[in-house]
């Protein structure tokens, strides 16, 4: 089974930062009405919906020894699972699922707590798109901090301090700080080496999980980096192996190499096509000719899955 993965991590840089705030600002698609009171619960399974196969719910639903809710973000990310279907069905049929599912996971006070929330939730995120913003004017980072500022106001309307800090205390957290390095990075007063300076400062005082989360990608682009400079000075792919499992495991270098092995792979066979293409389409002969020429040619190098990106190399 695959996991419908929804939340974003850490996203680096002015557009991350604004996609990173825009998570917590979004609402329900339009095609939600709004919801008043949890719909009646039955005890037939409710039926699966097709962008959902074949995944299993993000995030949980837990309780205490003593059967009462766990308040954490994985109930969140356990309620967007089932809200990403808006729009392919109505908002009582997710209801009805996600209280199906709740009353199989949970004993009966900690279900009754978190089919409260979630129809709080709905409520909550249907009203936040229906909320208007003043018109937008000055930096993208003051629209978006005001926007913010509007949202937890809204959503304090729903939840009371305590939960919010239980469900959304991560999400703010990090929504802060990505606006903190957008107002840094948007600072006009700010020269390069001062704006160096400042978003080093800042993210020292990250907590190590989310600095984690941030060098993990960048750790795989300086392997890559340091890769091609041994090539470049005329190493060979056992140096290039013995830096990696260095720098992380063997394990992770095999698996590295063989990401190396394939890319090669595709690429002569990529550089085969373009020559064997060129000849086939100045080949004399019909326009039909040409075409079962081709059509042959993409099946003997490539599967139908990857002809879909041959477009990208016919230019």
């Amino acid at each position: 089974m695959r996991t419908r993965q929804l939340p974003l991590r850490w996203v680096a840089g002015v557009v991350g930062a604004t996609a990173l705030v825009l998570i917590g600002l979004r609402g329900l698609p339009a095609a939600a009405p709004r919801v008043a009171e949890p719909a009646p619960v039955s005890d037939a399974k409710p039926a699966a919906v097709s962008s959902l196969a074949g995944t299993t719910p993000d995030g949980a639903a837990t309780a205490t020894a003593g059967n009462a809710l766990v308040l954490d973000p994985a109930l969140i990310r356990f309620f967007d699972y089932y809200l990403t279907t808006v729009g392919e069905r109505p908002i009582s049929a997710i209801q009805a699922q996600v209280q199906h599912d709740l009353d199989g996971r949970l004993a009966p006070l900690a279900a009754r707590q978190a089919k409260d929330l979630f129809a709080r939730y709905v409520q909550f995120k249907t009203a936040l798109r229906a909320q208007h913003a003043a018109k937008p004017t000055g930096r993208s980072v003051d629209i978006l901090r005001e926007g913010l500022r509007m949202m937890l106001a809204l959503r304090a309307t729903y939840f009371n301090d305590v939960e919010s800090r239980a469900l959304f205390g991560p999400q703010d957290a990090e929504a802060s700080a990505a606006l903190a390095r957008m107002a840094i990075e948007q600072d006009p007063t700010l020269d390069a080496q001062q704006r160096r300076e400042r978003l080093a400062a800042l993210d020292a005082r990250l907590p190590a999980s989310v600095r984690a989360d941030r060098e993990a990608p960048l750790a795989v682009v300086h392997l890559e980096e340091a890769a091609q400079q041994i090539r470049a000075q005329g190493g060979s792919e056992d140096d290039v192996y013995r830096m990696r499992a260095a720098a992380t495991s063997p394990e992770a270098a095999n698996r590295l190499a063989d990401v190396d092995r394939d890319e090669a792979e595709w690429k002569a066979r990529i550089a085969t096509y373009q020559a064997q293409r060129g000849a086939v389409l100045s080949a004399p002969g019909s326009d039909a000719d040409r075409q079962a020429a081709m059509d042959d040619l993409r099946n003997r190098l490539f599967t139908p899955e990857e002809q879909r990106r041959l477009a990208a190399y016919e230019g």
